[in-house]
């Protein structure tokens, strides 16, 4: 069926009704393919009752009662609602997702538990409904019924729910309480075949109305009442009778199964009944079979207490049709004393789906469904197979038919018409009885398409405009969701099946606001053969000639109907809305994070958390480890704290942004400022995002922009306020970020890729984040504030001299290299300090400081030296010879207690042991020297360094490859000693330096680097700083990785402007991005070069260079102006000629053809020899030059 039905009914039927029949089965619809819900079921599905525990009546919204002990084995819905109809539980009110996990304590083993969620949920629209419950047991019951048995393990079933609230009733039991349980759903979109399984939201549950105490009885509706008055009694007991009792008549002894009685049902429209008895009993457990012409009910006689006590009892269901008899026939199947006393029957409406069974034959009733699909699930069967030899689908209100169809479908494949339908594969065959292969045999010819139609969007949209190359407009599209009344929408349809001819086509859409009378509007196809169809719509505020009314709320919905389509495959509207725009509270935070580092990369992985911020709770002992204070911020109705934000300091710092008035397209940005106590700030520009958001995800809603959600990132540096903000990219530093940073003041970008702007931050800031929020509710201008703190867990290491690598053992009469890196312990613009306590096995105990290798680094390092005594004294380590007393076979322990961190509310001890080996290498000198001087000391042992260093070249440039080596390791050694005899941080850059440079004749590009970083990192403002920068880049560029060099060379033009290497370093950088055809890039470097180095050797080079990359990227006009300051600025160079040729060039192109004109004479006039003015003349040859050759005659003229 390729469009909707409405059906109500469907009848199967088996050839023997004893053999091969169904036992049980379900009756499935879908109007997509992809939701299946149960129209009916056989047998019929279990009604439940709600928990009727009085605690869970006093709770609003959804609700969730957490049971301790193992009831997994539960496989029936009874047992569940023995276990929560107790008043002893309790509900809570759920806050976010329907998701319960709980974290098992250290030292503590799993326990079983089960969680009950139940609420009243808010459907919006009609629609099918996917309910997934996850657990080791689970169901679910909807609106009263059992939709998902109790069975192990997650269960997936869906449900058809029409527009407004729905109770549900979900059980999840599992055995371990950290895999915990979920109830999750999806909803039908007949837009997008994707089907997103999400956990509920309390959002989507609404407050049920109070309960009324007192009860209120309401009859039922009955559509037909038969009294025994006239019935016809087969008698097998003299004295079974029809006798009145009090005001009625009702049987009395009903003695025998022999005995019988027929009951007229006259005057019963014909339908689908549930047959209700009405009658006492006091008696056994006898039952009754009731016929109604080929249909059979059998019901077991309750017992109503005595005699005189009369019940109405529901029996089962009859189909009572206009060629019956309608008559109903009792005979009992037992029957001791007296069956029963029958006063009457009851023909009720059914209130949901019904089932009659005949011998061979099932007839489903149920409430009218549209569906394009309808499926029948055996689950059970009687016999080694199933057999059905009749399906008849229909709709008893219309009497119509659907299945078996009226065509006779075996008919149609003799006809000449190839019926086809969306994603059929049609194939064509020829046979080719003549060809000229090797056998002469023929030759089978195929080809094959598939049918298919394309699925219809439709969009609002709104337009940006932007200044091009040339004086140009370019346009970008951007999706709508908000707009003020004045301002215009743009409907878009993409049907490429409406572009039905080679003409500019048109369709038809409808707008309406808030559900009032479609307006049918025209749109038209973009452009011939497009299939793109737009059409504008003006808003006004009030009644305008071409314009639609709207007022602040409304909801105004644009709507297409695709006829022709894929999914769902039958007509179909699609609908867009678009809001009104009215004022909203803003709401802001900065994300608490996490910093996960990962071995072997180079970047942390970075955690959001990313709760909402009413569910965090400082003092919620599982929120502790990131929430460390309290900040007010201001709220329309009401004044609330909010958790001051603990962030990581190696992960993006990540605002966020929730205000929907501002949120009114896709390229909607707002600007919020990050501030620190110490001064520093910068402005970061937040966009639409649904970034690290918990947000609910959808295959066709932009879901940030709907919610008004715009998010940011900026990159932490330790610093203070002085320190810059715009820092060199490097590869350690996160790249992609969110929004833009800038300073509140700048309008250009940044380069990108190269330089970022940076938050400076210490331990003891506190990071302030602020947005203004304009419009309001209460109209009143409002700055929304939150905090933040860095919170850092620190590392502590044992490392090797150069405070790189970790070592896993030490020797008495070395040194011990301690590392502690910890950013939140960076706290003034001096060199900070942290202390840690050594141990050690034998006995010596020591608190030792470590100072922070240069300002603003948040890394401590110490060396000291391991002394051999087996009776250490402690706490005498002295500072100006800090030594530690151990001895062979030792054990070091040593621990730093971290006061803030991101693991623990309470101070952290980290804690490693490293074991001291017996025995050590010695070392044979040739001689020695002891100097009283430590400065003359040191400056020899670097001469002798230096030394090495030469012999080492020497020996290498006569291939001498021993000798080399023996150079090297003796300059190495010499430069270790320096380091453990003097371990004053001063010399370090020099031994660094030295250390690289022989590295770096060695080809070990990776030890170079490392050496040059060094001095990089650690002493950033030594004189040997700018040369450590230039040869790491030429180490880089050297090891073939030129976007590494050319980083380097990017850092050290903005970290050391004044080196007299920065002119070359601009100029490998522009012919790099030139080459690279990032010609914008190219040419701002060029700008800057010529701002700083005008009398450079390569100057005219270089400004030639930026008109030729603005040609390249069709920036003609300032091409053209780049050529005429080249010919300004340097008039007789070898260029000049060149450069007035292609400043005319780019004056033509950017249609300026009276500057291009004047242009092209200059270059033939000025340089008539020259190659440039050639192709001048050429040029002056065009129609257009003539053109203005003769303006310009003409305007001499008029001035004559």
């Amino acid at each position: 069926m390729k469009d909707l039905y409405e059906i109500s009914r469907v009848n199967i039927a088996t050839p023997d009704a004893e053999s091969n029949r169904p036992l049980r089965l379900d009756v499935l619809g879908s109007y997509d393919g992809e939701f299946w819900f149960r129209m009916s079921s056989f047998p019929r599905r279990i009604e439940v009752q709600q928990p009727q525990s009085e605690k869970r009546q006093t709770v609003s919204g959804v609700q969730q009662t957490v049971i301790m002990g193992n009831h997994q084995s539960y496989r029936n819905w009874n047992q569940v609602n023995a276990l929560i109809n107790n008043d002893s539980l309790t509900w809570t009110e759920v806050q976010g997702s329907l998701l319960h996990q709980e974290e098992i304590p250290e030292g503590e083993s799993a326990n079983a538990r089960s969680v009950v969620w139940s609420g009243l949920f808010n459907m919006e629209l009609s629609g099918a409904v996917r309910f997934r419950v996850r657990g080791n047991t689970t169901g679910l019951v909807v609106n009263g019924i059992l939709e998902m048995p109790l069975a192990g393990g997650m269960q997936t079933v869906d449900v058809w729910l029409e527009k407004g609230t729905h109770t549900l009733l979900a059980f999840s039991a599992f055995g371990n309480q950290a895999q915990g349980g979920a109830l999750e759903h999806a909803i039908a979109s007949v837009d997008s075949q994707q089907v997103f399984v999400q956990p509920m939201r309390s959002e989507q549950f609404v407050v049920a109305p109070p309960q009324v105490a007192v009860e209120v009885l309401t009859a039922p509706k009955v559509t037909s009442r038969v009294n025994v008055d006239g019935v016809e009694l087969q008698k097998m007991t003299e004295t079974f009778a029809v006798e009145e009792k009090g005001e009625f008549k009702v049987t009395k002894n009903w003695s025998a199964v022999e005995d019988g009685l027929t009951l007229q049902l006259a005057n019963t429209a014909p339908g689908m009944y549930e047959l209700w008895l009405d009658y006492s009993n006091a008696g056994g457990a006898n039952s009754v079979v009731i016929k109604l012409d080929q249909q059979s009910v059998e019901h077991s006689l309750v017992n109503t207490g005595s005699w005189d006590t009369y019940q109405s009892v529901f029996a089962g269901h009859v189909l009572l049709e206009a060629t019956s008899k309608n008559a109903l026939q009792f005979n009992p199947v037992n029957a001791s004393a007296n069956l029963m006393e029958l006063k009457g029957v009851e023909l009720r409406p059914i209130s949901r789906d019904a089932l009659v069974q005949h011998d061979n034959t099932w007839e489903f009733r149920f409430p009218e469904y549209e569906v394009r699909y309808t499926k029948v699930v055996i689950h059970e069967y009687s016999g080694d197979s199933v057999a059905i030899n009749q399906i008849e689908i229909g709709n008893v209100q219309t009497n119509s038919v659907q299945i078996p169809t009226e065509d006779d479908l075996l008919a149609l494949a003799n006809n000449e018409i190839l019926e086809i339908a969306a994603g059929d594969h049609v194939v064509a065959t020829y046979t080719d009885e003549n060809t000229q292969n090797e056998y002469d045999t023929s030759q089978l010819l195929t080809r094959e398409l598939t049918a298919t139609y394309n699925n219809a969007v439709i969009n609002a949209i709104a337009y940006n405009l932007r200044r091009a190359g040339g004086g140009g407009v370019s346009t970008e599209r951007k999706e709508l969701m908000r707009v003020d009344p004045g301002e215009r929408i743009v409907v878009e349809v993409i049907d490429y099946d409406e572009d039905r001819s080679n003409e500019i086509d048109t369709i038809s859409v409808e707008v309406t606001v808030n559900g009032s009378e479609p307006l049918v509007l025209e749109a038209t196809e973009t452009d011939k053969n497009t299939g793109v169809f737009t059409r504008e719509i003006d808003t006004a505020a009030e009644v305008t000639e071409g314009a639609l009314v709207v007022a602040v709320g409304d909801i105004v919905e644009l709507k297409y109907l695709d006829r022709q389509n894929t999914f769902p495959g039958h007509t179909v509207p699609r609908i867009r809305r678009v809001f009104v725009n009215e004022p909203t509270d803003a709401v802001v935070r900065i994300i608490p994070s996490l910093a996960h580092r990962i071995e072997g990369a180079v970047l942390p992985r970075a955690e959001y958390i990313s709760e909402k911020l009413s569910e965090l709770n400082a003092s919620d002992p599982a929120n502790v480890d990131n929430v460390i204070g309290t900040a007010e911020t201001v709220d329309a109705t009401e004044t609330r704290q909010l958790e001051t934000a603990a962030v990581a300091f190696a992960v993006p710092l990540l605002v966020e942004v929730f205000d929907p008035d501002r949120a009114k397209d896709s390229g909607s940005v707002v600007n919020v400022v990050l501030g620190t106590t110490g001064g520093s700030a910068v402005v970061v520009e937040c966009v639409i995002s649904n970034a690290h958001s918990d947000l609910p995800r959808s295959a066709t809603d932009n879901e940030a922009l709907l919610a008004g959600r715009f998010v940011g990132q900026v990159i932490m540096q330790l610093g203070s306020k002085d320190t810059p903000s715009v820092i060199p990219l490097t590869a350690e530093m996160p790249r992609g970020l969110i929004g833009r940073v800038h300073d509140g003041k700048e309008e250009q970008e940044l380069l990108p890729g190269l330089v970022a702007m940076v938050l400076n931050v210490t331990g003891t800031d506190t990071i302030n984040l602020r947005y203004k929020d304009a419009i309001t509710p209460a109209d009143e201008e409002t700055v929304r504030s939150h905090t933040a703190r860095l919170v850092v867990t620190g590392e502590l290491t044992v490392t090797d001299r150069e405070y790189e690598e970790s070592v896993e053992q030490l020797h008495v009469g070395e040194k011990i290299f301690l590392r502690v890196f910890d950013a939140d312990q960076d706290v003034s613009d001096a060199r900070d300090s942290v202390e840690i306590t050594l141990t050690t096995k034998i006995g010596e105990q020591e608190t030792i400081k470590l100072i922070e290798t240069t300002v603003h680094s948040g890394d401590f390092t110490g060396a000291f030296t391991l002394v051999a005594n087996e009776n250490p004294v402690a706490n005498n380590l002295k500072t100006d010879d800090p030594i530690i007393e151990t001895n062979f076979g030792d054990v070091i322990s040593v621990t730093y207690n971290d006061q803030r961190s991101a693991d623990s509310a309470d101070p952290l001890a980290l804690t490693t042991e490293i074991p001291v080996v017996v025995g050590t290498n010695g070392l044979v000198a040739a001689f020695s020297k002891a100097f009283n001087d430590e400065e003359l000391a040191v400056e020899t042992k670097f001469r002798i360094a230096e030394s090495y260093f030469e012999l080492f070249k020497s020996h290498k440039e006569i291939g001498r490859d021993e000798e080399q080596l023996v150079d090297l390791e003796s300059g190495r050694r010499i430069l270790q000693e320096v380091m453990e005899d003097y371990p004053d941080p001063k010399y370090v850059p020099r031994i660094s330096y030295l250390l690289g440079q022989f590295s770096q004749e060695l080809g070990q590009w990776s030890q170079a680097i490392a050496s040059y970083e060094v001095i990089l990192q650690q002493y950033a403002d030594h004189t040997l700083a700018p040369d450590a920068q230039f040869k790491m880049a030429q180490c880089f560029e050297e090891s073939g990785d030129f976007d590494e060099a050319l980083e380097a060379y990017v850092t050290l033009a903005a970290t050391f402007p004044k080196s007299p290497l920065i002119a070359s370093v601009m100029i490998r950088i522009s012919d790099h991005f030139y080459k690279a055809e990032n010609y914008v890039i190219a040419a701002q470097v060029g700008e800057k070069f010529l701002e700083k180095f005008e009398a450079h050797e390569h100057a005219q080079r270089m400004a030639f260079r930026v008109g030729q990359a603005y040609y390249k990227n069709e920036e003609f006009v300032r091409a053209a102006e780049s050529f005429d300051n080249f010919t300004k600025l340097f008039p007789d160079d070898s260029l000049g000629a060149d450069g007035l040729f292609w400043s005319g060039e780019s004056y033509r192109m950017a249609k300026n053809n009276q500057f291009a004109f004047r242009r092209y004479n200059r270059c033939r006039w000025d340089f008539p020899a020259s190659e440039a003015a050639k192709f001048a003349r050429g040029r002056l040859a065009l129609p257009e030059m003539l053109n203005q050759f003769e303006a310009e005659a003409n305007s001499i003229d008029n001035d004559n």
